[in-house]
């Protein structure tokens, strides 16, 4: 029996999701024998579901949310020696990691996208004990960017990631770190570190770096210089993708790193906007490690 589960995570994005969800079930119903719908309620429950899902061997998880919706589920298979077909569907505020995906589209458009003959193998991170599908990180810079809204964007242009920067960055730390790469190293001053599965954040390209979710690599940039105007320039040049150029910034390829802070602070580490992580850190990426739906092109 072909089995699928669908997750919805009710509370993303604009709370109606479940209203998209009859179009789902009439696709997928076509495909497998039994659709079940769960929506999640709690923290951590989508996580235990996927995990019940990989144990049972479903076939298929389709999950509804955005990117934090995402990331948990992701949590709750990386580590199961069977991992379902993910089917991801952007109901959250800014499902900036759709976009890696697909287009900027609404859940029904998304939904009528779906392609259950086209599959992609794609890279995961992990950092510790925990994974992340797209980034991590220390620093406020990656506010201004996944933050920023498409109506915003719109209005203002680069000056509306020019005006979220200045909000997110006042609180901003200086950290002397030491990391350690089998793609370079770096020991000295850091206000921000990145490190991300794809050398992209939205619609903005860091750099000229061909990249793909299959790389099988991490794509590093350490904003050495913690001025308010270096982090400008920086914000400028990831806008004409030539980050990796800028002279406030250390760029290094690899695919494992371990990072630690010198001066006994412990730095939070954003996880796909999760908070879930601190320094020091081992994270490694783990190339094609599961298996997702991709969209048509066409729709």
């Amino acid at each position: 029996m072909k089995r699928c589960l669908v997750l919805v995570n009710p509370s993303s994005g604009d709370g109606k999701s479940m209203e998209s969800v009859p179009k789902l079930e009439k696709i997928l119903q076509e495909t497998f024998d039994e659709v079940e719908v769960i929506e999640t309620t709690e923290e951590g429950q989508g996580a235990k579901l996927a995990q019940k899902a990989c144990q049972e061997k479903l076939h298929s998880i389709f999950v509804i949310g955005g990117d934090g919706t995402f990331h948990e589920i992701v949590n709750g298979i990386a580590k199961e020696d069977y991992r379902p077909i993910l089917g991801l569907l952007p109901g959250g505020t800014n499902n900036t990691y759709y976009r890696l995906i697909g287009e900027n589209r609404d859940l029904d458009e998304a939904i009528e996208a779906i392609d259950l003959n086209k599959t992609k193998e794609v890279d995961l991170g992990q950092c510790n004990d925990k994974f992340f599908i797209y980034y991590t990180c220390f620093g406020r810079l990656i506010d201004a960017t996944t933050s920023t809204e498409g109506e915003e964007k719109e209005k203002l242009g680069p000056l509306a990631y020019i005006k979220n920067i200045f909000k997110a960055l006042p609180k901003d730390e200086t950290y002397q770190i030491n990391l350690v790469s089998d793609g370079g190293n770096y020991q000295g001053p850091a206000s921000h570190v990145y490190v991300l599965l794809v050398d992209q954040v939205g619609d903005l390209n860091f750099s000229e770096i061909s990249s793909s979710l299959s790389s099988g690599k991490l794509y590093t940039f350490i904003l050495t210089n913690a001025k308010t105007g270096s982090k400008v320039t920086a914000l400028k040049d990831i806008f004409q993708g030539q980050l990796d150029k800028n002279e406030d910034i250390k760029a290094i390829t690899c695919s494992q790193l371990s990072i630690e802070e010198e001066e006994g602070k412990t730095p939070d580490l954003d996880m796909d906007g999760e908070m879930e992580a601190i320094l020091p850190a081992k994270i490694k990426v783990l190339p094609k490690h599961i298996r997702i739906y991709i969209p048509r092109e066409d729709a």
